[in-house]
Parts: structure tokens; sequence; C-alpha cells
């Protein structure tokens, strides 16, 4: 089955990177609010936090999360969701697109700091000079990006931290 995928135009993905990404961290529940609205995207009724993206408007497939009123992290469509029936001639599309996008963020932010391929699933992982973390990656139905607080690539990097040293086991 042919299928299209419905891609985030490079210029929102940009305009989407200087709100969220580039400008000033800590981000608070209000400043992601306000920002949601600011895309047009519309909230669930009862989850403020979940909402309507650009490429999927008719659902809710954009998020953040927060924890004490501060943001942790962004979470948003590159690309719509390929139906369970044309999800084996949609892979070679979908690593075009993630490359494509791989290419925006190497551009801004420098080479990916990470970068994982395996069994249809892929990922790379950048890091801005303000510590944010941007990652994209996608599978065969849909290529999407995550944005990651300071604090969270903090946490993160403590929690790789104390597993290299030793001090606790990588399943805790």
């Amino acid at each position: 089955m042919s299928f299209d995928f419905t891609v985030l135009s490079d210029d929102r993905f940009i305009e989407i990177l200087q709100a969220w990404v580039d400008s000033p961290w800590p981000k608070t529940a209000e400043d992601g609010y306000a920002l949601r609205d600011r895309f047009g995207w519309t909230p669930s009724e009862n989850k403020p936090n979940v909402f309507t993206s650009d490429v999927v408007p008719d659902e809710l497939s954009a998020s953040f999360t927060s924890r004490q009123g501060v943001i942790g992290s962004f979470d948003f469509p590159i690309t719509d969701i390929a139906p369970e029936e044309a999800r084996g001639d949609s892979l070679e599309d979908a690593l075009v697109i993630y490359r494509h996008f791989c290419e925006i963020l190497t551009s801004r932010y420098g080479r990916p700091k990470g970068r994982k391929n395996r069994n249809g699933y892929y990922r790379s992982n950048f890091v801005t000079s303000q510590g944010v973390g941007v990652s994209v990656g996608g599978t065969i139905a849909h290529v999407s990006c995550v944005v990651e607080s300071p604090e969270e690539m903090f946490i993160a990097s403590e929690y790789a931290r104390l597993v290299a040293k030793g001090y606790i086991s990588e399943d805790e």
C-alpha cells in the first residue's frame, strides 16, 4: 500500500525549536500552555498539557510533562502515523524524513551526542549550549521529536554516571 506522510515543514520545525528549545529555561507549565496556544494547538479537555499538533491536527498527538509546575520534556510529531497496512513500505520514506530533520538539528546544534538504530527504531540525540536535549527519531510508522529540559538532561547524565561507576545498577 502506498502512503505519503504528512510532514512538518522545515520553517515550522525551526519556529518550534526557537520557541521551545532556544528560549530561556526553566519553563513553567504556564509557559507551556502559552506556547501551545501560540502555535494554535488544541488542548485536551481534562489534560491541558496534552494537545493536537500541526501534522495530526485532529488528534491529541503532542504533550509536555511537568513536575512541580516546571516542564521536564516536550514531545511532538514530525510526521503523522502510517496505517498498519502501509508500514512495510513506509520505512524508506520515514528514514529519509528522519535524516533530513537530523541535518536541521546538526546545522543548529552540532553533531549528535548519540545515535541508535536497531530493529526498525532509530534516534539521534543532540544537546544545545544551554544543556537542552533534542532528539529526533522514529520507526517504520512515524518520526517525532522530544525536547528535554536541562534539568532532565542533568538527571539522566547523573544516572548514567552512577551506573558507570557501579554505584547503582541500570535497572534502579
